[in-house]
């Protein structure tokens, strides 16, 4: 039996993301110390922000962030890099959950999770980095992690990249574990009924 009082204790604890990575995972979390690539990477989230700005969007903010995602991953690919959806332990690629993309430069392996902030936001406490661990992982590889945050404005109803952005080594961060316990629709509201 699982003993869910010592696990609800761990709630709200802070770890280092590369003890999680390694601990959950078996990959080591590389620090990031390649300039070449990360001179690119600049140029790529650069060159993110026009297309996305003239798209003009209007929807949410979580449909924006995809956007952004997919329009970086293009950019990178125009500057020769090896960018592609992760691939799980059985060669399978997968789009949903951490990490967004995977870059093969110099015989090493990056993992990219992109995300979008509102500038007035980012001081915020809110909870933005997600990081679940799964059956089907994509993380394979010993690896730097990274995170590509642009920043973003309102222009009427239009939601906009300001022009700013964040590269974050991810080796360096720590994340919060919060545990949940949930349920789907399916489960809830099945067959039975009061």
């Amino acid at each position: 039996m699982v003993d869910l009082a010592k696990i609800s204790k761990l709630n709200g604890k802070k770890f280092a993301f590369k003890f999680v990575i390694e601990s959950i995972e078996g990959r080591e979390v590389l620090e990031f110390c390649n300039e070449r690539l990360l001179e690119l990477l600049k140029k790529a989230a650069t060159n993110t922000i026009e297309p996305v700005n003239n798209i003009e969007f209007t929807g949410r903010p979580n449909e924006f962030g995809n956007i952004v995602a997919n329009l970086f991953a293009v950019e990178c690919r125009r500057l020769g890099l090896e960018y592609e959806k992760p691939r799980d332990i059985s060669g399978k690629a997968k789009e949903n959950g951490y990490p967004d993309g995977v870059i093969k430069f110099e015989n090493a392996y990056f993992y990219v999770e992109v995300k979008s902030c509102e500038e007035s936001k980012q001081n915020q406490t809110l909870r933005t980095f997600f990081y679940s661990p799964s059956s089907s992982s994509k993380i394979v590889h010993d690896a730097a992690h990274l995170l590509v945050c642009f920043l973003t404005k309102k222009d009427k109803f239009k939601l906009l990249l300001n022009g700013d952005f964040h590269i974050v080594d991810m080796s360096k961060k720590d994340v919060k574990l919060k545990l949940e316990y949930n349920a789907s629709n399916k489960e809830l509201y099945g067959r039975e009924r009061l």
